[in-house]
Formats: structure tokens, sequence, C-alpha cells
């Protein structure tokens, strides 16, 4: 089996921007699938995809290993990365697919039948307001959905010191925490908006609301402000969404900055890098919680891995951005009770509706 050519397609999503996805294409019929992270140029990183394309025609899109390792950029490119990302999805359906196995099974088999998701409610809230927020994280709840992540705090400037300067976003966290009551867990996504100083205040104020986990409060540098906030708070500390590679997570594992580790398939590097990331942090006792609030291959893939993996602990999921995201898979995306079932079907066990990915294509 040798590769053919690439392809991608995306969907036109909202304001947020568009879902872009990836097919390998084989000269035995069989199509890989991958999901492009949204963030960043995604035209530049289609664009390093279509240069990949000449170099990876011919190849043996089965050995993964290899084909990662010959294209990882020296020094790590962003855009570079995300393309790749993508790649290994494909790659890893293409394999499954081959063999006639799912993606789980490939890397070990599952330790549990069914994913925990959590509906993360801050891409569908356009109304930033604490009855915004507080409106949806009930409709989720409603949905089925047990656990709940909004990002307050999105729109306020970086470096704060003190709680009081945000106090918008801690309105609307009591807001939620009041309309989904107290048996279900609420997580934040700080976004990095706080020093050291002003994350420990922030969580004071907070500290009543009985949080699942605290979300990178600082940026992925500050390891001194990460273990401030760390030694002072009394739930779990969670990060790492944009860490590449496993360099990526290095400093973060070894310092013991976060509680729970959240690489994104998109970005740290696709299946490949995941599941050895997530086993790294395994040594440490340290759980893994995958970030990726985008499309449906996204959740096919992080599915995929974290069935496998013995100390997973709960993975994100986009909610309520839009009514017809069931409609882009075959078999449609079934989430009953915030958990959605690991197939056995080959390869990710999914495969783009072609009507509704025509339907709802964005513009070029």
């Amino acid at each position: 089996m040798i590769i053919t050519g690439i392809d991608t397609c995306s969907v036109h999503v909202n304001h947020r921007g568009d879902w872009t996805f990836v097919l390998v294409n084989t000269d035995e019929g069989i199509q890989g699938l991958g999901e492009l992270n949204p963030s960043g140029s995604r035209t530049g990183s289609i664009q390093i995809l279509r240069d990949l394309e000449e170099q990876l025609t011919g190849r043996d899109p089965r050995r993964i290993e290899h084909i990662m390792a010959d294209f990882k950029p020296e020094p790590v490119d962003r855009a570079t990365v995300l393309a790749l990302g993508a790649l290994d999805q494909a790659l890893w359906d293409i394999l499954g697919k081959s063999l006639g196995v799912s993606v789980a099974a490939l890397l070990g088999g599952k330790c549990r039948n069914e994913i925990h998701l959590y509906a993360n409610i801050n891409r569908a809230t356009t109304d930033r307001t604490p009855s915004g927020f507080a409106r949806h994280a009930a409709a989720a709840v409603a949905d089925g959905f047990d656990a709940i992540k909004l990002a307050p705090f999105d729109g306020m400037p970086g470096g704060i010191e003190r709680a009081q300067d945000a106090r918008d976003g801690i309105a609307c966290m009591e807001a939620v925490r009041e309309a989904i009551g107290s048996d279900v867990a609420l997580l934040i996504d700080c976004h990095s908006h706080f020093t050291g100083r002003g994350g420990c205040e922030v969580f004071d104020a907070l500290r009543d609301l009985n949080l699942y986990w605290y979300e990178e409060p600082v940026p992925d540098k500050d390891a001194e402000g990460y273990l401030m906030i760390k030694n002072h708070i009394d739930v779990p500390l969670a990060g790492g969404e944009s860490l590449m590679y496993r360099e990526g997570f290095w400093p973060v594992l070894d310092q013991y900055l976060m509680d729970i580790i959240m690489p994104d398939v998109t970005i740290v590097g696709g299946i490949s890098e995941l599941k050895k990331v997530a086993v790294m942090a395994e040594a440490r006792n340290i759980p893994t919680a995958p970030h990726g609030p985008f499309g449906p291959v996204t959740i096919a893939s992080g599915v995929q891995a974290m069935a496998t993996h013995p100390e997973f602990l709960i993975l994100e999921y986009a909610w309520g951005e839009v009514p017809w995201r069931h409609d882009l898979l075959l078999p449609s995306e079934q989430i009953v009770n915030g958990r959605i079932k690991v197939p056995d079907r080959p390869g990710l066990g999914v495969e783009l509706n072609p009507e509704a990915v025509k339907k709802y294509r964005a513009n070029p």
C-alpha cells in the first residue's frame, strides 16, 4: 500500500472559525481521516500538507513512526506540527482499516468501553454575561452532561494580579454554579490571564464553588507561577493544551507543575504523541484529560487513544456550537449522559458524511 495524495475539506462552524478535515488517499482505496487544529493559520497548515504531499506520495502509510520521525520539524514550528498532527491521525486510521481493527486495538486494547466527556460551553456562548453562561450551562446539563467548563475571563487583559480585576469572570462562575447545582462538576479555564499572585487570589474567590479543576491560570512558561498556585489551591491544577511533542511536556512533568495534563491531539503531534505523553505522565501518577474543543474527528481520535490509557480522566467536548454536528460523521456521533461509546469498527471508527460536508462546506 502507498499514499497517492492528500485532500482537505472544511465546514463553516461559526464566528470562531471552521473545522478542517484531512483525507489521506491510498492506492488500495483505503482513505485515512484526521482533523486539523483550527487555531492559527489554517491556510498555512494546509499549504504545508500540500508541500508534504509530494514527499509522502509513494510511501507506505502504515509506517507511521518512520514518517513522523522523518518530517518532525527542527526547530519545532507550530504550523508544521499542526499539519503533522492531522496527518498522524489519518495514518492511524489507515493502519486500523488495513488490518480490520480499531486504533484502540492497535494501541494495546481498551481499558474502558465508554469515554466520559465534559461540555465546554465557552465557544457556543456569545452572550458573555453571567446569565448567558448560566443558560448554556443549564442546557448542557439538560443534554445529559454532568461536567461543565467555561473560560469566563476571555476578553480581559493578561497579567491580572488581583481578584477584584477579574470580578466579571468570577460572577459568571457563580451564576453557572447556581444554575447547574452542586452535583454537577464545574471546571474553569483561565486561559493564562493571571500572574501567580493573581491566580491564587482568584482561586480564593472561587473556592466555595467546589471546582473540579483549575486550568491554566498562568502562561505555560511561568513555572514559578504554576508552583505557587499548585501549592496554594486545594483542587487539581490542569494545563498543557498548547504544548507540542514529548519535549514540550518534559519540563511540566519533570517539575510536577500540574496535577492533570491536557495534551491536544491536534497540537501535541497526533495520536502517536498523545499516547506517549500520556504514558510519560502515568509514570509520575499524573492523569491525562485531553484538550480538544473542536470537531467530531478530534473527539474520535481522543476516544481511541484514551480508551487504551489506564490513567485517563475526562475528555473535552465542544458543546452547542452547531445543531448539525452529529450529521458530519457516519455513523453519527452519539453521546448519552455525557458519555460516548468506544467503537470497535476499523480505524477511528467513523467516516465523513459527504452530503453534510457538501451542505456546510466553508468558502475556500
